[in-house]
């Protein structure tokens, strides 16, 4: 039988993470979509996966994405011009987003954080992530709440979401910029903030340089649980502010989806440039 709501396992997350590639942005990789093509079709549109991608890909031009063996892609072919330029305003309007490959329902995060890896050139995004996580930077804490709630109000599936929660801090941490973000998004979109109610069991230290093995251990051994249980499987908005291997927002994710989560929509400011982080 279908399970609507599956949990989301380790082993889940590590097969989705070896598969590749893990990102689609039609600002940087994947340009020119979609393209002219040759008779019968007046064109094409193609992505590597579907997830994420598909269901906001049809959600909002009512076309569906097809698996083409031939080109080992998913793709929808063209025979009404007014189709192919439907869609070619859809991939304008994503403008600089990143649909990412995970366990969640929808992944998306606003921008990557860095131009390339040669100069650590900041986006604009990745700039204020930067000073409002280094610099608590009210201003840039301010630039990217706007882009947040901009991108929620926008979105199918996330603007009719009535809940949403940040990646918790450790216990004691006197500053947390997902957290701080969560609050200030709750407040302008009127919607329930449950950040609270996660809670930790266990000590959590800095798990950013670890591997993708040993950080869900480390996320494991810190006991986090969320409590009470959700009642008739709301959808949940999950915050974070980078997403570099999606480790820990999956992690979390799994732990709101046992506690009696519906569909969860990760929302990240930034994904880092390199997609090999933490291997």
């Amino acid at each position: 039988m279908f399970d609507l709501y599956p949990d989301i396992t380790k082993e889940r997350v590590e097969k989705l993470h070896a598969l590749t590639p893990k990102r689609i942005s039609f600002a940087y990789a994947n340009k020119e979509q979609p393209r002219r093509s040759s008779s019968p079709y007046i064109g094409i549109f193609t992505v590597s996966f579907v997830e994420t991608i598909g269901l906001l890909f049809n959600a909002e031009t009512g076309l569906d994405l097809y698996y083409s063996p031939k080109n080992s892609k998913f793709i929808h072919s063209f025979k009404s011009e007014n189709d192919f330029l439907l869609v070619s305003d859809w991939v304008r309007r994503q403008g600089t987003r990143h649909f990412l490959r995970d366990c969640l329902e929808l992944s998306v995060a606003l921008d990557q954080n860095l131009t390339d890896n040669q100069n650590s050139t900041h986006t604009q995004l990745g700039k204020w992530e930067s000073m409002a996580k280094g610099q608590f930077s009210q201003e840039a804490i301010a630039g990217l709440v706007g882009c947040y709630v901009s991108t929620i109000r926008e979105l199918p599936f996330y603007r009719d979401t009535r809940y949403i929660a940040a990646v918790p801090p450790r216990p004691g941490k006197l500053y947390d910029l997902p957290s701080t973000l969560a609050a200030k998004i709750a407040e302008a979109l009127g919607i329930e903030n449950l950040t609270t109610r996660f809670s930790y069991a266990g000590q959590k230290g800095a798990i950013k340089t670890l591997s993708i093995n040993d950080k869900w251990a480390a996320w494991e051994q810190a006991g986090l649980s969320f409590s009470p249980a959700l009642e008739n499987r709301p959808s949940i908005i999950l915050i974070d502010d980078k997403y570099q291997s999606g480790i820990t927002l999956q992690f979390v994710a799994s732990k709101l989806r046992a506690a009696g989560a519906g569909d969860i929509y990760g929302l990240c400011a930034v994904k880092t440039l390199r997609d090999d982080d933490n291997q």
